[in-house]
């Protein structure tokens, strides 16, 4: 999924394709491990989505700290 479609998915949507894609990174490594496949390539893929869904998570954390401290003063 690329950058633009992760920024219109709301936190659940986010959380659950973090969550895929952590675990499609311990299936691929493992397999890449054990000599069941060669695509070690997908690793760097899927640790950059995991890294990608992660900072949008912050950012968007980041902007709801940042509404809630302007409504309080």
């Amino acid at each position: 999924m690329k950058f633009e479609e992760l920024k219109k998915l709301d936190i659940k949507k986010l959380n659950e394709e973090l969550n895929e894609n952590r675990k499609a990174l311990f299936k691929v490594k493992f397999e890449v491990k054990s000599g069941q496949s060669k695509n070690s390539h997908l690793i760097n893929s899927y640790k950059k989505q995991v890294a990608r869904i992660k900072t949008l998570l912050k950012e968007m954390e980041l902007i709801e700290n940042a509404k809630k401290e302007i409504a309080n003063n």
